[in-house]
């Protein structure tokens, strides 16, 4: 992995009581592939005088012949180093641009180096999960506060602390450390975000507003409002996230027959289908099988379309929102079809009229057919005891009824939507949540 180094340079750098300032004994140890480094006005003048830093890297060079780094200068004009304010904004936009131009590199950050203000602001940027940082404190070979003469002082000399720089000894320790405290503060919000993700709650994680990198962030908001079923909210945004995700966010196979509308019906169902299997993956197994009804009947209708080749639409009303059965338009379509359904009124057409319908065709014994009886089965017995009491439903609920557990329904489910859409499916399409929840855990 490529390493930069973003260093202040302040009074203890380039070398001081003839061992390395923090800046260069990170080098030393780390070997980051570019160095970026930030010079105040009052330490850009006292280069501009001497070119200590220049002189230090040449003499670096000629003892470590094996290591070339990228040097890049940040040459500034803040004068008030002691001015917190100034340099917040101000680094995280450096850092945020290296991230951008090199977003596999992990880059360093001194610690040690230039005023407390300074070195503060580093310390909260190494903590910051937007950015890919670490943070580096380098101890002074006292082990204690150093009364070595500082480099801004008159009687510094840059030759001497140069050449007799006892850091190049063999022996010399390393004096490179990571403060945990930066780190376990890192990890602890990783963590807290890594269990919500496990969670599907994208709400709670955007509540949190987490300094996250800001393509995650809209990620999260996307896939807030897509688990809420927000259809059109998720799509717009979708829009702005299809250009940097290496994956689409809505992976639809190649049928060059479907049409527009049935692509669209796709879409909307399947897209209901991602919700209920959320429901079933946090074990809400109440709200899944509540919310199954609509959705069943959606494929009922579509399965009868796709695989028995009879449109509802023959033989419905439409009228305020609601579709009822017109046992008028059902003697018109066919007089076999009257007989069979010789009692039909005009109600709302429902999960029982369309399990008779797919009797009719003969499909009552086939494994959607079967899938669809137990179906009914289930919203019949627990749907509508559960919409108007207190009473839960639970794993074994579903088993009775089903014969199967809820996650195998919701696979049985993607299954019956292959089966009436064909190629349209794309099972990257399933677990696209997984497949986001992965993308953001590298992220941060």
């Amino acid at each position: 992995m490529k390493r930069i180094l973003f260093s202040c340079v302040g009074s203890t750098d380039p070398v001081r009581g003839l061992r390395d300032g923090s800046m260069l004994h990170i080098m030393r140890h780390y070997r980051p592939d570019k160095v970026v480094l930030y010079l105040s006005a009052e330490i850009r003048e006292k280069d501009a005088k001497d070119h200590r830093f220049q002189r230090a890297f040449d003499d670096f060079e000629q003892r470590v012949p094996d290591y070339r780094p990228e040097i890049v200068r940040i040459e500034s004009d803040i004068r008030d180093v002691s001015d917190f304010d100034c340099f917040y904004d101000e680094f995280g936009k450096y850092i945020r641009e290296l991230q951008t131009a090199e977003p596999d590199a992990e880059i360093l950050l001194n610690l040690s180096s230039g005023s407390v203000q300074m070195k503060m602001t580093l310390a909260l940027l190494s903590a910051d999960l937007r950015f890919r940082t670490r943070g580096i404190q380098v101890k002074t070979p006292e082990k204690a506060a150093s009364k070595a003469q500082r480099t801004t002082d008159k009687e510094y000399d840059l030759e001497a602390e140069i050449e007799l720089n006892e850091d190049f000894e063999a022996d010399a320790p390393n004096r490179c450390e990571e403060p945990r405290l930066f780190m376990v503060q890192r990890e602890t919000e990783k963590n807290q975000i890594r269990a919500l993700l496990d969670a599907y709650n994208y709400e709670a994680i955007s509540m949190m507003k987490p300094l996250l990198p800001s393509e995650s962030m809209t990620l999260i908001h996307f896939l807030q409002m897509r688990a809420e079923y927000r259809y059109a909210e998720a799509e717009e945004t979708a829009k702005l996230l299809g250009r940097t995700l290496p994956f689409k966010l809505y992976p639809i196979g190649k049928d060059l027959h479907a049409s527009k509308r049935i692509r669209k019906e796709y879409r909307e169902v399947s897209e209901y289908l991602l919700c209920l299997k959320l429901l079933q993956k946090n074990g809400k197994l109440t709200d899944m099988v509540i919310r199954l009804n609509p959705l069943i009947l959606r494929l009922q209708k579509a399965y009868l379309k796709s695989c028995c080749d009879f449109d509802c639409e023959e033989i419905i009303d439409h009228s305020n929102g609601h579709e009822y059965i017109c046992p008028q338009k059902i003697c018109a379509y066919s007089a076999d079809l009257a007989q069979y359904l010789p009692n039909a009124k005009r109600v709302d057409i429902n999960l029982i009229f369309c399990m008779r319908l797919i009797a009719y065709f003969g499909k009552n014994k086939t494994e959607e057919g079967k899938l669809f009886y137990k179906l009914s089965k289930l919203n019949q017995k627990h749907r509508n005891t559960s919409a108007h009491t207190l009473n839960n439903i639970t794993e074994e609920d579903i088993k009775e009824s089903m014969g199967i557990s809820s996650k195998i329904l919701i696979e049985k489910l993607e299954k019956l939507l292959k089966t009436i859409y064909g190629d349209l499916c794309a099972p990257k399409l399933f677990d696209i949540y997984d497949t986001c929840n992965a993308y953001i855990y590298q992220m941060i």
